[in-house]
């Protein structure tokens, strides 16, 4: 049996946005950013993760990576998939260093139930259908992520993000 498996980078043409920051307590952002995923996407903390954590204490600067993700449900067929990575720095003797931020959204939508003859009507249905559905959702997709940038960058006062 196969799957249609379809996924759109919201960021298009690129995979993700980078937000740059030096200053005091870089560090606040990983304390911090975890807590707006729940009310900015509308989800349960079932639907957030950490897969990677990195957390180096011996050398100076102390060194952070991070990894989280949340999975937010658009329909049955769409799911849109937003995480972000930091990789931050930050000096002992002072609260004082940096940190680079990529976010990342996407969504993917799925079909594999059935066999051929239900392939071809749901590519029909695609077809004529779903695909406004999926430019809507695309613009969700992309108003959820904006709001996340938007409060990272008001949590350091961050005028602009890089282009990349």
């Amino acid at each position: 049996m196969a799957t249609v498996r379809i996924v759109d980078d919201c960021f298009a043409p690129r995979k993700f946005k980078i937000i740059s920051y030096s200053g005091p307590d870089p560090f606040k952002i990983y304390r911090e950013a975890h807590k707006p995923l729940k009310k900015i996407f509308e989800i349960s903390t079932s639907k957030t993760g950490e897969p990677r954590f990195m957390w180096d204490w011996t050398g100076d600067p102390i060194q952070l990576f991070s990894h989280r993700v949340a999975k937010k449900p658009f329909s049955r067929f769409t799911t849109m998939w937003f995480a972000y990575r930091i990789v931050g720095f930050k000096y002992k003797t002072k609260n004082e260093g940096n940190f680079r931020m990529e976010v990342e959204a996407s969504l993917e939508h799925t079909y594999g139930k059935g066999n051929w003859f239900l392939k071809l009507l749901w590519m029909i249905y695609w077809y004529l259908y779903y695909q406004k559905v999926r430019q809507h959702h695309l613009k969700l997709c992309q108003e959820y992520a904006e709001r996340f940038i938007t409060y990272t960058k008001n949590l350091y006062n961050i005028e602009s993000t890089g282009p990349d």
